[in-house]
């Protein structure tokens, strides 16, 4: 174990492991759709929650919440000269990580205890991974990771027992658990963008103000706690949804270099993140036009969330393994994959109408532009460094 490279580091297991488990659950999701369009279902699957309730559930807490946990236990290890886990501690936590998908998946003969341990244990345990070097080194202004780990635990547990004993597909948490992975993307990406686009283009690191940073994240706390209450429409909802999108709008243009069009891993970034200030805006709309809610959530989901999910994993991979970071054919074909599904997700069904075949459509882009991925770097994670 101590010579295995694929558990040596954070970032190889659970991008592999996340990238891998979403290229499955997406192609799973377009055949969902497929059946139904055709007058049949799903009859071998039968998930915890159903299938409504396991897609959104299993993308929030499975797919992203890996490739959050890979990014903070290599980034932590980063920022304070520590060793954030062992490898067997990296392989029991990507052990349990694994079968918290299995027991969501075949939940039928499961007990719902066991089942509630299996998903809360794996936020639980990374945080404290991440937490020891953290509080070692005093870095305060990190333990922003850790709690929002715990944040996770704590909501997965209140979804799965409102499905268990309520029976309902618990919307207003399941949009909550999208607006916090939106929350940690907003904090790492005011980090790592600036600092990305310094370094590849040879320029002075963009520097935001205080208040930048704040109107941009902290309202986010607002508005998650205005969905949990049920989103009733109010002024205090347009309001907070409104100064996001300015404000992360605001970001964008800070942001902007011409150069970054030269580089699709600079433009990548920046044009995935430019899905959050859009999705903040369909929020603040919603409350007027509620269809725009479902638009608002997959902008999030669909562009922000694995648009950059696709972005960091890419770079990650190559620049923590010694490699130049730099596209290939591979790596374009996973965003043109991402960007048609974005497009036939929000504008198509948008203009068409809700439809089986479009979100089966949208679902299979996805899935293969995932499939893309993971056979481009798996055969990256499980090598040494350069």
């Amino acid at each position: 174990m101590h010579n295995s490279h694929f558990f040596s580091v954070g970032f190889r297991a659970f991008f592999a492991g996340g990238i891998g488990f979403a290229a499955i659950a997406f192609a799973i999701w377009g055949y969902f759709w497929f059946s139904l369009g055709n007058g049949e279902s799903v009859q071998f699957l039968k998930p915890f929650g159903g299938m409504l309730f396991w897609h959104p559930h299993e993308l929030i807490m499975g797919f992203a919440l890996a490739i959050i946990m890979g990014f903070l236990l290599t980034a932590v290890r980063n920022w304070t000269g520590l060793e954030t886990a062992p490898p067997l501690g990296l392989l029991l936590l990507w052990l349990l990580w694994v079968l918290a998908r299995l027991t969501m998946l075949f939940s039928q003969h499961i007990p719902f205890s066991v089942l509630l341990i299996s998903q809360i244990m794996v936020p639980l345990l990374a945080g404290f991974y991440i937490a020891q070097p953290i509080l070692m080194k005093k870095m305060w202004r990190n333990l922003f990771a850790p709690i929002l780990l715990l944040a996770f635990a704590l909501l997965d547990a209140t979804l799965l027992y409102q499905v268990q004993f309520n029976g309902s597909l618990v919307s207003p948490l399941l949009q909550s658990g999208v607006l916090l992975i939106v929350l940690m993307i907003s904090i790492i990406a005011g980090r790592v963008i600036p600092f990305f686009m310094a370094n590849k283009l040879n320029i002075a690191k963009i520097a935001e103000s205080k208040l930048s940073l704040f109107s941009s994240t902290l309202p986010i706390f607002i508005l998650i706690a205005l969905t949990m209450l049920g989103e009733q429409p109010s002024l205090l909802l347009v309001m907070t949804a409104s100064v996001l999108s300015v404000a992360n709008l605001y970001r964008l243009w800070l942001w902007h270099h011409r150069g970054i069009w030269q580089h699709p891993m600079l433009w990548s970034l920046w044009l995935f993140y430019g899905a959050i200030p859009v999705g903040f805006a369909c929020k603040a709309v919603a409350v007027f036009a509620p269809q725009f809610n479902s638009i608002a959530l997959h902008t999030f989901a669909v562009g922000a969330i694995c648009g950059l999910i696709l972005s960091m994993v890419s770079r990650v991979s190559l620049g923590h393994t010694g490699r130049i970071i730099i596209h290939d054919k591979a790596i374009l074909a996973v965003f043109a994959l991402l960007l048609a599904s974005f497009t036939v997700r929000i504008i198509s069904v948008s203009v068409l109408g809700a439809s089986t075949a479009l979100f089966a459509l949208s679902a299979g882009l996805i899935a293969i532009a995932f499939a893309v991925l993971f056979v481009r770097f798996i055969g990256i994670w499980m090598r040494a460094r350069l």
